[in-house]
């Protein structure tokens, strides 16, 4: 039985959708969660979940190679940065990830240096700075804070106010100038010099940023857009980029995961999880068409995760737990 492994789920990460859409896609693959207790996705589509604080490498690595685990997608951005600091310790153990090196994770992680990056490369993109309480910058504009989310500030007193929350949350915020237009994105798998990918039109979007109502669109210049700058930086593995659009696209930031709504792809023939799970098994990709259906709507809700307070108890006391899914 393959097994792969998937960190980010919590209700907000895209851990949920990525094991929605590897069940699907892959319904003879063992899903392994790593996460903590009160985290929705230990109990929704996967067959274990395996306790760990975070960033804990060790940790994963040997739950990893103990349960036979041989590949692992990481699913939140800070997630992806030190499992890029530590590949070395995983394929010593053989466990199979695609992941970039560090210093290309950065580029995607710190929007500063996607700034600089564009800019060096005559990519259109809103001018990103880093935030101080004496800008002179009228509202409104976003603030940004890593996984904290985005902010769409209408108020010098509400910048304030959002900055302090990232900085007790250990964020660094990041402002980025206003530009009015329609939101998109591209997720997508970079591999091989190539990328394939799913592309949306945000139809409605939460105040901190997450895409909640969307719709499937194919658009060339977007997807070539995204090919210059993801292999232009030399990105390797599953990415979402995100752009606004007036007369022409402006990229907004890069995330080096996929995004939670990636779960409508399986709807739209375009699962990028579970090609992710045939890559890392060592399967050849095989992209017979870059097209896939266009029009499919996604809403993402609440749901409420059921299980046995044995379950929960037992994970907080000896660290996993292992269950038929026809429990759940």
């Amino acid at each position: 039985m393959r097994k792969i492994g998937l960190t980010g789920v919590s209700e907000k990460a895209p851990g949920i959708s990525v094991a929605r859409s590897i069940r699907v896609g892959c319904p003879n693959t063992h899903i392994v969660a790593f996460g903590e207790p009160m985290q929705a996705g230990m109990y929704i589509d996967i067959d274990a979940s395996y306790v760990v604080a975070p960033y804990d490498i060790d940790a994963i690595v040997k739950i990893a190679s103990a349960k036979s685990v041989k590949a692992i997608i990481p699913n939140m951005d800070d997630d992806v940065e030190a499992f890029a600091e530590s590949k070395d310790i995983f394929f010593e153990y053989d466990i199979n990830l695609l992941i970039p090196d560090s210093n290309i994770v950065r580029i995607a992680n710190d929007k500063l240096e996607t700034y600089r990056y564009a800019s060096s490369k005559s990519i259109s993109m809103p001018e990103t700075v880093r935030y101080s309480e004496e800008m002179d910058w009228e509202p409104p504009y976003f603030l940004k804070g890593g996984s904290r989310g985005v902010f769409r500030v209408r108020s010098r007193e509400e910048a304030f106010v959002i900055a302090q929350y990232l900085k007790q949350m250990g964020e660094r915020p990041i402002a980025q100038k206003n530009l009015d237009g329609e939101p998109y994105s591209v997720a997508g798998i970079a591999y091989d010099g190539d990328v394939v990918a799913l592309m949306i039109k945000k139809l409605r979007i939460a105040e901190n940023g997450t895409t909640i109502f969307g719709v499937t669109i194919y658009d060339e210049d977007l997807l070539s857009i995204t090919k210059d700058f993801v292999l232009g930086i030399g990105w390797e593995g599953p990415f979402e980029v995100e752009f606004i659009r007036d007369d022409d696209y402006h990229l907004l930031e890069m995330n080096s995961r996929f995004p939670s709504w990636i779960d409508v792809g399986v709807s739209a023939g375009r699962n990028l999880p579970a090609m992710l799970a045939e890559i890392l098994f060592g399967q050849e990709l095989k992209i017979e068409s870059y097209k896939y259906r266009t029009g499919v709507t996604f809403i993402k809700f609440p749901m409420t995760a059921i299980t046995d307070i044995d379950k929960v108890v037992g994970m907080k006391v000896i660290g996993g737990v292992e269950w038929r899914r026809r429990n759940m």
